[in-house]
């Protein structure tokens, strides 16, 4: 499908993911803009419901709601037979270009008959949308405007006339006004929990550092079995995703496992550092919203598939290891460069961590790019590579089933 898109986590204020808001972009903005796509009949259905159809919901949001914003000719079609999903999953967002009046009303009230739910966002003043809000049940406020008078007044009114309309606080870059908004809003977004703690100093726990040294070892190229062993069976939850590793339908074994030391003996040298590289990034993150080694798993297998597409297929090991580590100084709660003082990296992955340049620095980047939904930057760098939306779109959409597969126990491939 030739459609850029990417799920955005909505936190509650305990920092766990309550729902996913998508922003998406069809095909090469910078090629095709302003042409419809998907049109049937004088409307135009929304490529994102195709999407989530093909997909499944679930290989983007792992069960949790989904907020999947409609302009005002999608609403004239019929999102309902759009959705194969039940509509307690899914939310539409709508916004300033869908006016207070018919036919758009009566849509809504069919649609929420129906059981979905839906949330407005971009308007500037209250009065002039109403009935529509009455039809709502979640309001958009982006953090950086709340400075505007307009926008304060309308959070009051919101508050004060809505009761059971839920807020949800958008663009919110750092942990400290994450906190201080905590008591003003139902949901939050922004990328403020990708932002590393490093203030005062800062001591990794031993448990860490025994991961931190696994990892290590298995970076070398002929370790010893022995020795992963002797560091797996220190740490309870290592040794029980290594079990869960080697009982996966998977491997298909049929025999007893004796030992840590005949586990990893029967794994082998590459399945090894494969099940080490993918289980310690998610113990490593244990302590952290669930959200981040999300985020590091996806980027990191994101940044595998899309190395033939920059090419550097004979690197996509270390283009996985690159997105693994870019979350690094929020786990390990120090800046970047301390953090990967502790572990073993090629100046490659360096370079592209610290700076984004080098070797790997254009790819990290367009996977920045990607995860914030800057298309212009994204349409630019595809066409400096030549690359196709529809290979992006494969190569993202491969790894958020393959997130999907390793935390339900499937294949690590």
């Amino acid at each position: 499908m030739d459609l850029l898109v990417v799920p955005v986590p909505l936190f509650d204020k305990n920092m766990a993911v309550e729902a996913y808001y998508f922003r998406y972009q069809e095909g090469n903005g910078l090629i095709r803009a302003n042409q419809a796509t998907n049109v049937f009949d004088g409307v135009v259905l929304s490529p994102l419901l195709a999407t989530l159809n093909i997909a499944g919901t679930d290989a983007f949001a792992m069960s949790k709601p989904v907020f999947v914003p409609v302009n005002h000719l999608m609403l004239m079609a019929n999102l309902h037979d759009q959705c194969k999903e039940l509509p307690e999953k899914v939310v539409f967002v709508i916004d300033g270009s869908i006016k207070s009046e018919e036919p758009y009303l009566s849509n809504i009230k069919k649609l929420k008959k129906d059981g979905f739910r839906f949330a407005i966002q971009m308007i500037e003043r209250l009065e002039s949308y109403e009935p529509i809000v009455d039809l709502c049940d979640y309001f958009f406020f982006n953090h950086t405007l709340m400075h505007l008078p307009n926008q304060q007044l309308m959070y009051a009114q919101v508050k004060k006339s809505y009761a059971s309309i839920k807020i949800v606080m958008t663009h919110i870059e750092s942990t400290d006004y994450y906190d201080a908004l905590r008591g003003q809003a139902s949901m939050f977004e922004g990328h403020f929990y990708t932002i590393p703690v490093t203030k005062g100093e800062n001591k990794v726990s031993p448990l860490k550092l025994n991961l931190i040294n696994l990892l290590n070892l298995v970076r070398n190229e002929n370790f010893e079995f022995s020795a992963v062993a002797a560091i797996v069976q220190r740490d309870t939850a290592l040794t029980v995703s290594l079990m869960r590793m080697i009982n996966s339908p998977f491997l298909g074994l049929r025999q007893k496992v004796k030992s840590i030391n005949h586990a990893v003996t029967i794994l082998g040298q590459i399945e090894t550092r494969k099940w080490v590289t993918t289980a310690v990034s998610r113990l490593l993150g244990a302590d952290r919203p669930d959200e981040l080694t999300r985020l590091s798993l996806i980027r990191a297998k994101f940044a595998e598939n899309l190395a033939e597409g920059f090419n550097m297929k004979q690197k996509s090991s270390s283009l996985f290891l690159m997105g693994l580590f870019s979350v690094l100084d929020v786990i390990l709660e120090m800046t970047m460069e301390d953090a990967l003082s502790m572990v073993q990296v090629s100046d490659s992955i360096r370079d592209a961590l610290l700076e984004c340049k080098g070797e790997f620095g254009a790819l990290l980047n367009f996977i920045y790019k990607y995860e914030f939904a800057d298309w212009n930057t994204v349409s630019r760098i595809l066409i400096v590579y030549d690359l196709n939306p529809e290979d992006i779109y494969t190569a993202y959409i491969n790894a958020l089933l393959w997130y999907r597969s390793l935390i339900t126990g499937g294949d690590t491939d």
